[in-house]
């Protein structure tokens, strides 16, 4: 498995159908069987990666939004992507 990094280019996989409720995310993908819910930052980035992008970018948009420094938002953005990508949801670009 290649390494991930703040520098590491990923893009939403294939096959999800999603839906907005409230603020939330959902989303299935019939091909795996899986349901996930998004909260409302995960489903903010979910968007975002509609194109793709880094961690690293990703996180230099969303800090300023939140009461975080930047390096906390980068683990915290690092951290969700490799479980997103563990999950199969997004994949190395």
């Amino acid at each position: 498995m290649a390494e991930i990094d703040l520098d590491t280019n990923f893009k939403r996989a294939e096959g999800f159908t999603t839906a907005a409720v409230r603020d939330d995310l959902m989303m299935l993908n019939v091909n795996q069987g899986a349901y996930y819910a998004l909260d409302s930052i995960a489903a903010e980035i979910w968007n975002m990666l509609e194109q793709p992008s880094t961690a690293r970018d990703l996180a230099l948009r969303l800090q300023p939004r939140y009461a975080v420094t930047l390096e906390q938002c980068q683990q915290d953005v690092l951290a969700f992507l490799e479980e997103m990508h563990a999950n199969g949801m997004i994949l190395i670009a």
